[in-house]
């Protein structure tokens, strides 16, 4: 299977990220904290209109997604006020839920059997109780109890779509399976390090934080954008799957 993360095709594209992640990466090393999240915003802007104004096919769920990243970076501007952390983590539960969705109709019941459904929830388990290992390492203090809900609420969405994005891969292994599952773990990273940027306030965790954030949003955008891409990898799995019953 050939790796085309990023055609030949799309090589403007590429430089545009690239330009995209040095800007940001210059506001880090030499602005403010709120410079640095505007920069963000913007860039996020800017991907959401680049993928509105392309003339293929608009996935609806990836454009849903992105219409609440593009809010959570609203809310991001406001982190340290109470209406913009839970606005913040409300809205990327909701863009975390569109990428699940977008995935998750590729499956059918009948995937989903009681060994899959025991080891997604033993996976929560241990999800949850990382999480709380988090809050008593980190020493993370919260307003109210709706920010330790909301805490463990946006971490069991990244769990999930983790399990997904391996389930989605495992399932088809195409072209379009290995770009979901590496941009979902971009994001995850990128969350990851995010909270250790924030409260320990490593600088490097907010370059790698951003960079990863960046990849996952522009691999989301040709992900959306890329549907012959969506009908091969169909086309394959009803080949190999029709082959298996003769």
């Amino acid at each position: 299977m050939q790796l085309r993360i990023i055609s030949k095709k799309n090589w403007v594209f590429t430089i545009i990220v690239s330009v995209l992640l040095f800007i940001n990466l210059s506001f880090v090393l030499f602005a403010d904290l709120q410079s640095s999240r505007l920069a963000r915003l913007v860039t996020v802007a800017f991907l959401f209109i680049f993928y509105l104004s392309r003339k293929q096919y608009k996935n609806s769920w990836v454009k849903a997604a992105l219409i609440f990243f593009l809010i959570h970076e609203i809310f991001f501007q406001f982190y340290e006020y109470s209406i913009g952390l839970k606005g913040y983590v409300i809205v990327g539960c909701l863009a975390y839920m569109m990428v699940i969705v977008e995935c998750f109709r590729k499956f059918s019941i009948r995937f989903f059997n009681t060994s899959f459904v025991i080891l997604g929830a033993l996976l929560l388990i241990v999800n949850m109780y990382m999480l709380y290992s988090a809050i008593e390492i980190l020493n993370l203090v919260f307003r109210d109890s709706l920010d330790i809900a909301l805490y463990y609420l946006y971490g069991s969405f990244m769990m999930i779509m983790a399990v997904i994005a391996v389930a989605y891969n495992t399932k088809y292994y195409s072209t379009r399976s290995l770009r979901y599952t590496l941009l979902v773990f971009c994001f995850l990273f990128s969350d990851v390090s995010a909270l250790f940027a924030y409260y320990f306030d490593f600088e490097l965790c907010y370059m790698f934080s951003l960079v990863f954030f960046i990849l996952a949003l522009s691999i989301f955008v040709t992900y959306g954008l890329n549907y012959e891409i969506e009908r091969e990898e169909n086309y394959q799995y009803e080949m190999i799957h029709s082959n298996e019953f003769r």
